[in-house]
């Protein structure tokens, strides 16, 4: 079975990692695309396998011009089935990669406080308005975080907001992300009723999911 870490673009060499189960890294090439993948004996999944993916896509970041992140998952049976899952995905892969080229993800959790509890409504219709208003409030300031660090990035991923905490990925430019990072910090100085904390910079996982599937 093949176990595949990621696409990667001007690979300057494997870095001197074993992959899962110590298996040697390999490089693998189907169409225009270079993969980096590793045998393995079983299709099992360990927290030991899952760090071990993540060392290896973190080395090949510092030894690529770009690395498309395969999330841990079922590896491929043989060389067969590798090749046509890739190849049925390749332009849109290939865009993918090209998306990534210098970027890293970034990564911003906000919890806002409660909300105030609603108001004994005296009717239904009363507690929806009350309801609809605080949801307002709640889009209107997840807005202001997200509309000026989107600016900063590439493209954005996730943000579904829940209750109190909205969470957010961005694909940010290596060089921009001083810059992204001083943003999050003015934010957070306008914004003191929420907590803010912004992770990273990793390897761009969120932009790259299941793409060789």
């Amino acid at each position: 079975m093949i176990h595949v870490y990621g696409i990667v673009d001007e690979l300057d060499s494997l870095p001197p990692l074993e992959g899962l189960d110590d298996a040697p890294l390999e490089r693998r090439r189907v169409d225009d695309l270079e993969l980096v993948v590793s045998e393995v004996p079983r299709e099992e999944v360990t927290q030991e396998a899952v760090l071990r993916h993540a060392e290896v896509v973190e080395a090949l970041m510092s030894r690529s011009r770009a690395v498309l992140p395969a999330q841990f998952s079922r590896p491929f049976s043989g060389d067969e089935e590798l090749v046509s899952a890739v190849t049925a995905k390749a332009p849109e892969l290939g865009q993918r990669l090209h998306r990534v080229r210098g970027c890293v993800e970034l990564g911003l959790r906000v919890v806002a406080p409660k909300a105030e509890t609603v108001p004994e409504a005296k009717s239904g219709a009363e507690y929806l308005r009350a309801r609809l208003g605080e949801e307002h409030r709640r889009s209107q300031l997840v807005a202001q975080l997200d509309e000026p660090l989107a600016r900063l990035s590439q493209e954005t991923a996730g943000g579904a907001a829940g209750s109190d905490v909205f969470e957010r990925a961005y694909l940010v430019r290596a060089e921009d992300v001083p810059t992204f990072i001083n943003a999050v910090r003015e934010l957070e100085a306008a914004n003191p009723e929420l907590s803010l904390a912004c992770t990273g910079p990793w390897p761009p996982y969120s932009f790259g999911a299941e793409t060789t599937k």
